[in-house]
Formats: C-alpha cells, sequence, structure tokens
C-alpha cells in the first residue's frame, strides 16, 4: 500500500462509517452523502484546530 493509499482511506473513513452504518454501498451512495459526511467532518475538525490557534 502506498503512502497515497493509505491517506486517502484516512480521508474517507468518516463518510464509509457512515455509510456502513446505515446499511449503504458506496456504488449506491455515488459519493454524495461520504463527501457530505467527509466535509463536515473534516472542515470542522480543521475549524477547530484554527479557532485553538487565533
Amino acid at each position: 500500500m502506498t503512502i497515497l493509499n493509505f491517506l486517502l482511506k484516512i480521508f474517507l473513513f468518516p463518510g464509509n462509517l457512515v455509510l456502513k452504518k446505515i446499511g449503504v454501498s458506496v456504488e449506491e451512495d455515488s459519493g454524495i452523502l461520504r463527501s457530505f459526511i467527509n466535509s463536515c467532518v473534516w472542515g470542522g475538525l480543521i475549524l477547530l484546530v484554527v479557532l485553538k490557534f487565533v
């Protein structure tokens, strides 16, 4: 496994986890819900980090 594949798995993990919990496959979702969940999780995390250092 390359470094980029590993980073991609980490980046997509929150969305994939939610899809698994609600019983939807990645093919059925076509990336919409997964993208929304990932952007909320990573955006919120980055917002917390930025607000801590400002």
